[in-house]
């Protein structure tokens, strides 16, 4: 049973798995199916979630910029709709 519940890895096939950090912005992948070391494990997964939260910090001035444009252009929002 075990054989059969792991990511079978062939040459070739790690193109077809995400990275954590997706071309949709603020958009991230973690996982045990992602871009990393440990094929579909346990290991994996918490390292998908380790590398996932690597790229948030990277990403964090982008994240907080598009967080206060979305707040502005909700308060902007609600002051043409009053």
């Amino acid at each position: 049973k075990i054989a059969q519940s792991l990511y079978r890895e062939e040459p070739g096939l790690d193109v077809y798995r995400p990275d954590q950090k997706t071309p949709i912005d603020n958009f991230f992948l973690a996982g045990s199916y992602t871009k990393q070391d440990y094929i579909d494990s346990m290991e994996g997964a918490t390292l998908s979630g380790r590398l996932c939260a690597g790229k948030i910090v990277e990403e964090a001035d982008n994240l907080a910029a598009a967080a206060a444009k979305a707040k502005q252009n909700n308060a902007q929002s609600q002051v043409a709709n009053a």
